[in-house]
């Protein structure tokens, strides 16, 4: 390693990277195609400055275009949590406890949030003894959604089997709540890790603002962000055979959409990430969504919807607390001719991911991401009342919250 970046990583566990000191006065070591050397200083020399959104950015761009590494994962999370996108952060310590749950990295990012981790009795009971190292700790949902987890747990239970043990049950889950993705044999073919969907996050979706659909692709985005959600998402998606012929089904829903190559292309559908154009196509074959219809749609529960331009700034407040408290998916609809100064895109949708109650400024998410247009308010020069923050993520004040935005809608999953 070059002396600059030794440097760099020393300040940045002085400056208080607590969680990641043992990590980080290693050498960093990437997989092939390793990351840029000066991208990583300059990630680090942001976030030793407390820029930590910048930071973040910078950090996402690296994860982005560099090999798999628990490492870079691990800097992306903990920027991201020091930059207050909790959600975003969260998802990668998942991803990392999910992918590489052997190495150091599974353990701090654990640490990040400590109120999130399961207890060890509860892992131990969730996954079959027998596992290899690298697999233990999986519940069994996560090992039936890998061919390497389904082997395993097959040898797992032929052992247990022959010594008498009692075979684990296949629709087996950690979470208390119980939903048609688990039932019968469907785990058995689905496509997609919710880690995977984890990893991609909101910005594997491609908006598609020739179709208009307000409420499809930020309640898909809500959805990426919140581990519940990506279980959903994944679950949604399956391929009984051998060929590129996939079946969406929606949680609770009977209907089965055939999603082809043919139909991929029919609908135009070119997203970053399969699993959204898979999404985006079955919905193509359904129909037009509301705000509150395509975030139950997607969730398989009733979602509930206020009039944000029709009620207090205590109700709306309340109202997104709440969702956001339980990690239940929330989303909003602008007016269809945004008060000046502009600051939002009339009659979208935007996903919210954030709400501060000491300050009342709420965290949102324009589905365009780093294509969005970005805005600014002339005469709040502290960012009181409104923010303007990378990828499509902007921070705005309740009281102008009521101004530009007229349905919010929550779903309970």
């Amino acid at each position: 390693m070059k002396p600059k970046i030794s440097t760099a990583i020393t300040h940045l566990v002085a400056a208080g990277f607590a969680a990641s000191a043992v990590l980080l006065t290693q050498t960093i070591a990437l997989a092939a195609a390793p990351a840029d050397e000066a991208a990583i200083r300059n990630a680090h020399s942001l976030y030793l400055q407390k820029k930590y959104v910048p930071s973040a950015e910078a950090y996402e761009v690296l994860i982005r275009s560099s090999a798999p590494s628990s490492r870079l994962y691990y800097y992306a999370a903990a920027a991201n949590k020091a930059a207050g996108r909790l959600p975003r952060a969260k998802q990668l310590c998942l991803y990392i406890t999910t992918n590489f749950a052997s190495s150091p990295e599974a353990v701090y990012a654990q640490k990040l949030f400590t109120e999130d981790a399961p207890s060890a009795a509860a892992a131990s009971s969730s996954s079959p003894s027998g596992l290899p190292a690298h697999l233990k700790g999986k519940s069994i949902d996560e090992l039936m959604q890998t061919e390497e987890g389904r082997q395993a747990l097959k040898n797992a239970v032929s052992s247990t089997g022959t010594a008498g043990g009692s075979m684990p049950s296949a629709t087996s889950t950690t979470s208390s709540k119980t939903t048609t993705i688990h039932a019968g044999s469907r785990p058995r073919d689905l496509v997609f890790a919710a880690s995977q969907i984890a990893g991609d996050g909101p910005d594997g979706i491609t908006p598609y603002v020739r179709y208009p659909d307000a409420g499809l692709e930020c309640s898909m985005a809500a959805l990426a962000l919140l581990p519940r959600g990506q279980e959903l998402l994944a679950g949604s998606i399956r391929r009984p055979g051998t060929d590129e012929t996939y079946i969406v089904r929606f949680p609770n829903s009977a209907r089965d959409y055939i999603i082809t190559a043919a139909s991929m292309e029919k609908y135009r559908m070119k997203d970053k990430a399969l699993w959204a154009s898979l999404i985006h196509s079955a919905v193509r074959e359904s129909t037009a969504m509301s705000l509150e219809a395509g975030l139950s749609l997607l969730t398989g529960t009733h979602a509930d919807k206020i009039l944000a331009n029709n009620t207090t700034e205590q109700a709306v407040s309340q109202f997104i607390s709440e969702a956001i408290k339980k990690q239940h998916p929330v989303v909003c609809l602008s007016v269809e001719s945004p008060p000046a100064p502009e600051l939002v895109e009339g009659f979208a949708g935007y996903t919210i991911t954030e709400f501060d109650a000491a300050t009342g400024m709420i965290t949102l998410r324009n589905p365009h991401g780093p294509n969005s247009r970005r805005f600014r308010l002339e005469d709040d020069p502290q960012h009181k009342r409104f923010e303007q923050l990378n990828n499509g993520y902007f921070k705005m004040h309740v009281a102008l919250f009521i101004k530009n935005f007229k349905e919010v809608a929550r779903a309970p999953i």
